[in-house]
């Protein structure tokens, strides 16, 4: 399979760019004393690291401060529900982290989907706690909306990756079947 410099460097850049701001940040390593940025080159900026990553760098925040809320439920719950949401919370940036790791489509695809799957989960648990009074509705109300903006992102980079992965297969397609047209040609 070969394609063109620049149809690989388009490639490249559906996988490791992601064509909408809100799926970027620059992190805190990288913020030096550089003019600011204007809406288009922060759609064509690059990412490299999961760490740029403002999905990543949500669902991390989100950890920890789900880490410190559960401190506060009650004791009996120190092995139960305060565990499984420590659990899955943790889980979606190590998904995340672990997806962009990846470098094929449908590897990227699953880790991005267990991510979600550990979203809803700890939707799920928070929906209990809720229930059980261990905070109260505006606590609820602030870490939904967190989720469903976390959950909007993930769906986006899915979006896009699914994308990269359907314009590599028909580029593939279309190379594929104009060699054999070629070759057929050429015994004629």
């Amino acid at each position: 399979m070969v394609f063109s410099k620049g149809r690989k460097e388009e490639i490249k850049n559906l996988i490791i760019s992601w064509t909408s701001p809100n799926l970027l940040t620059k992190s805190n390593s990288q913020t030096t004393k550089e003019p600011k940025e204007t809406k288009q080159t922060q759609k064509t900026m690059k990412i490299s690291r999961f760490e740029d990553l403002k999905v990543w760098q949500l669902a991390n925040r989100l950890s920890l401060e789900v880490s410190e809320l559960v401190k506060t439920f009650p004791k009996h719950e120190k092995y139960d529900l305060a565990n499984q949401m420590r659990r899955s919370v943790r889980s979606i940036p190590s998904d995340i982290s672990e997806g962009f790791g990846r470098h094929h489509f449908n590897d990227k695809l699953t880790f991005y989907e267990r991510a979600r799957a550990s979203l809803g989960e700890l939707r799920n648990h928070f929906q209990e706690a809720l229930g059980n009074g261990y905070f109260g509705e505006g606590g609820y109300k602030d870490y939904s909306k967190r989720m469903n903006e976390i959950g909007y992102l993930l769906n986006r980079m899915m979006k896009n990756v699914r994308g990269a992965r359907d314009s590599y297969e028909n580029e593939r397609k279309a190379k594929r079947y104009s060699s054999r047209r070629v070759t057929s040609n050429a015994k004629h």
